[in-house]
């Protein structure tokens, strides 16, 4: 049995754009890639609506993405792959952050796998980080407007590049989710079809892997 951990955001999570409900598990991207892979994995989730990488938010209290990872980590273990998928909650203006970081943000998340034991015997497990899936759209009208804008998305836009560094610094493994992805009415969660999408091939990458 190979184990994997999906640490992630509200798109990981399901978030319906429409209802603000979950969906259920054989609709979001993480069911996608369990029914792909079989019985011989074991996908667990752990996904938050508003999660960051690193960063407080002063408004959604409890969503930084190292607070209690390493619990996480130790709670899932022995696992042979961590995948982290986080970065669009990052993009908010009300942090003002640039690009890069997000990108250090995520760098220290690849920190905290790589001292964590979580691995078989102890070991180091693989690690594969997500760039954000594609967002933006027509804000206006939207809840999402308020909290997210234009700006919002050229961020999220300049994070491929910037977590495909990371990862090579890191000696870890990239995949882009914005290609398999578009955002729903929301402009920042996914509907089913991207989901699946998502799914497919990120079942495809984490074989290839594992």
């Amino acid at each position: 049995m190979k184990y994997i951990l999906c640490y992630g955001d509200s798109n990981t999570w399901g978030y319906e754009p429409e209802t603000a409900r979950r969906y259920d598990f054989d609709l979001r991207w993480p069911g996608v890639v369990q029914a792909a892979l079989g019985s011989g994995y074991h996908l667990y989730e752990n996904a938050l609506n508003g999660r960051t990488t690193v960063f407080d938010d002063p408004i959604e209290e409890g969503r930084c993405g190292k607070a209690g990872f390493a619990g996480v980590l130790e709670g899932a273990a022995p696992l042979d792959l961590v995948v982290i998928m986080l970065g669009t909650n990052d993009a908010k203006p009300r942090f003002g952050l640039a690009p890069w970081d997000i990108g250090w943000g995520m760098d220290l998340l690849v920190r905290y796998v790589k001292r964590a034991q979580c691995g078989r015997d102890g070991g180091e497990p693989k690690m594969l980080i997500v760039s954000p899936p594609k967002m933006g759209g027509d804000w206006s009208g939207t809840l999402l407007g308020k909290v997210f804008d234009d700006s919002s998305v050229r961020r999220a836009a300049a994070l491929p590049a910037i977590y495909a560094e990371i990862a090579e610094r890191n000696g870890v493994d990239f995949f882009d989710a914005a290609p398999y992805t578009e955002p729903g009415s929301d402009c920042v969660h996914l509907l089913p079809e991207s989901h699946r999408r998502l799914g497919a091939a990120m079942a495809d990458k984490i074989r290839s892997l594992v």
